[in-house]
């Protein structure tokens, strides 16, 4: 038996939702905002994290061992559900127009990506005035750690002595026992008005100084000790009143700065409503939908291994 043009939405989904689910591999594979935060898999709605904290350094084995227990103050996360839908016309799949349908599609799967992406910076952003695990704001000058307190935050603008000092203060940065944690910090996040600034400082092979109008004295150039050692991020979410704010980060430790949460037993699903036979949309509007449901939120991990700065 032929087929009709009706028969034709009735055939496209199962396509349209491996294209969807390639297009949304691809974008996770290469979005920076993924390698930013780490994302835990989870069955329940609200998930607490008591264990949040620094493990405690290895000591020798002489009398018993000295477990380290839940930390005094936790982060809780609860799930969101979000979901974007288009409408298609009949007719549009009808003339045969689904390369078209197909883009959409794809620019779907990349709108949810940048919503990731979005609620990461985001997350780091509120990060000034939200709490942490430790009971006090993510970024903070006065966080407990060792004997006394440490600081991640600055309101110093970027610039070398501004990044040479956050490098420094991450670096030595102690768990709760004392011991110097490692931080090594390798990714500088900034916003579209700060990129220049961020690429000179840490993509530059050289430095040229540069003095004020009055200063006649011939400059020497000298080698960048920046020079590959930062990754540098930019992302469009960092403007407006935040766009001047600028994050050093270590992303290479398995529990970094934020934690994205996604439900394990519900991923990102694409579905429709385009069924021609039994459709009130199709029926009655001569319509079908396409959408994507998703369920996840962000939170704090481990505050060492950030460092802000809000101007």
């Amino acid at each position: 038996m032929a087929l009709t043009p009706s028969d034709i939405p009735d055939l496209l989904l199962p396509g349209l939702k491996a294209e969807f689910a390639q297009a949304y591999k691809n974008e996770v594979d290469h979005s920076p905002a993924e390698r930013i935060a780490t994302t835990i898999q989870t069955t329940l709605p609200i998930q607490k994290y008591a264990w949040l904290g620094t493990v405690p350094p290895m000591r020798e084995f002489v009398d018993e061992r000295r477990p380290s227990g839940l930390a005094a103050n936790a982060v809780t996360i609860e799930d969101k559900t979000f979901e974007s839908t288009i409408a298609v016309e009949r007719k549009a799949i009808e003339d045969d127009q689904l390369d078209l349908i197909r883009l959409r599609i794809r620019d779907m799967a990349f709108r949810v990506s940048m919503h990731r992406h979005q609620m990461i910076v985001q997350a780091l952003s509120d990060g000034f005035a939200q709490n942490g695990y430790d009971g006090v704001s993510f970024f903070n000058t006065a966080h407990p750690a060792g004997t006394g307190t440490h600081a991640n935050r600055t309101t110093k603008a970027l610039d070398e002595a501004a990044l040479a000092e956050a490098i420094s203060t991450m670096m030595v940065v102690p768990d709760e026992h004392g011991t110097p944690l490692g931080i090594a910090p390798d990714t500088l996040l900034v916003g579209p008005k700060q990129q220049w600034t961020a690429l000179e400082l840490v993509e530059s092979p050289v430095v040229v100084y540069k003095g004020n109008d009055s200063d006649t004295a011939p400059s020497t150039p000298y080698s960048n000790a920046f020079q590959g050692r930062l990754r540098v991020v930019v992302s469009p979410f960092l403007t407006g009143t935040s766009d001047d704010y600028w994050f050093l980060l270590d992303t290479q430790r398995p529990i970094r700065s934020v934690i994205l949460q996604q439900r394990s037993d519900v991923p990102v699903e694409f579905g429709a409503l385009d069924n021609t036979s039994g459709s009130e949309s199709a029926f009655m509007r001569d319509r079908f939908y396409y959408g994507v449901r998703a369920r996840y939120n962000v939170g704090y991990g481990l505050w060492q291994t950030a460092y802000g700065a809000i101007l």
